[in-house]
């Protein structure tokens, strides 16, 4: 498709989205602040944290932090007990997956890498971001696995697709998100890219303001979002976190300072967030993650820091003209 041609399409998507009409139910709800984190494994303050991952079998979170190049690793209790780096194989990652055998997977946007390392942190295999058209120019971003098939799904900076690559690091496939609008077909950048424990691929597609959902073979299942600045809607989403104990599915929009929650079906709930600089405040967060007991874990990547919260549905706030202030409690 041509630029002009692309351009013509996204105009007349933002068009045809300002009547879409709201979403429904725009629950603004209050947050409890469980705990801050604001200083890596040597006492040091963060400095702009970015990815995380939360490690649902061994409890751990993993922060990298890609100005100091090093990936830290946080105990169940939110201590700080190691960092890695290029002493472990891996050159400036900037982000981290565990799958469900152990193993890390760490990417490198510099060297367009992924470092696979072993449950005990030896480095096993390295696999190069290559062998697929338009590989050149290509700079990885963010990595998942699935659990069922063992595929590996890499975003790159500006691009409207995702790479696939097999369990054995060989290039498969792309995966797009896409829409027509007036017989035109639109692609959005992949911003992240996250798996449920099915096999479902999750694309956060920043253009649309929405999640594309796809079952473990590829196929479209559905989308949801609704693209706009009010509440209920994505801006330009930069993550998702899937919860499925709880049947919840966060997205977090740096542009709105916002998490918003869905249902499985993609049904919005609620939302909580709003810029500040005060605990249960954002100043743009930029991922989220859900632990082992449903609190939701966000990169607050201005104020430094990642905050732990726990949404509380049964205080739910009035909806404001403007950006909302504090929500926390």
């Amino acid at each position: 498709m041509s630029y002009n041609k692309r351009l013509i399409a996204f105009v007349l998507a933002g068009f045809l989205s300002a009547f879409a009409g709201v979403a429904r139910g725009q629950n603004v709800v209050s947050t409890k602040v469980l705990g801050i984190i604001n200083i890596d494994e040597t006492g040091k303050a963060l400095a702009y944290p970015g990815s995380i991952f939360y490690d649902r079998k061994n409890r751990q979170l993993y922060v990298v932090e890609p100005g100091r190049s090093k990936v830290i690793f946080y105990a169940p209790d939110y201590f700080p007990f190691l960092a890695i780096g290029e002493g472990y194989g891996i050159k400036n990652p900037v982000d981290v997956f565990v799958d469900t055998q152990g193993r890390f997977y760490f990417i490198s946007s510099n060297a367009q890498k992924i470092y696979v390392l072993s449950p005990s942190l030896i480095l096993e295999k390295v696999i190069p971001v290559k062998g697929f058209k338009g590989d050149n120019d290509f700079v990885p971003t963010h990595v998942a696995v699935n659990p069922i098939t063992g595929e590996i799904y890499v975003t790159g900076a500006g691009k409207d697709f995702v790479v696939c690559f097999d369990k054995d690091g060989k290039f498969s496939r792309f995966l797009y998100p896409e829409m027509k609008v007036k017989d035109i077909t639109v692609g959005s950048i992949v911003s992240n890219v996250a798996v449920d424990s099915q096999g479902r691929i999750y694309l956060v597609a920043l253009d649309f303001g929405q999640v594309f959902v796809f079952d473990k073979d590829g196929k479209f299942l559905f989308k949801f979002g609704t693209h706009g600045a009010n509440f209920g809607q994505l801006s330009q989403p930069s993550a998702v976190a899937v919860d499925e104990d709880n049947r919840r599915i966060y997205v977090c929009d740096p542009m709105r300072q916002a998490i918003l929650a869905y249902d499985m079906d993609g049904r919005f709930l609620f939302e909580f967030g709003g810029r500040g600089w005060s605990p249960g405040w954002f100043n743009y967060p930029t991922d989220v993650a859900v632990d082992n007991r449903g609190d939701v874990i966000v990169t607050d990547w201005l104020n430094q820091r990642i905050q732990i919260l726990k949404p509380l549905e049964n205080k739910v706030l009035p909806e404001e003209p403007a950006m909302p202030s504090n929500r926390a409690e």
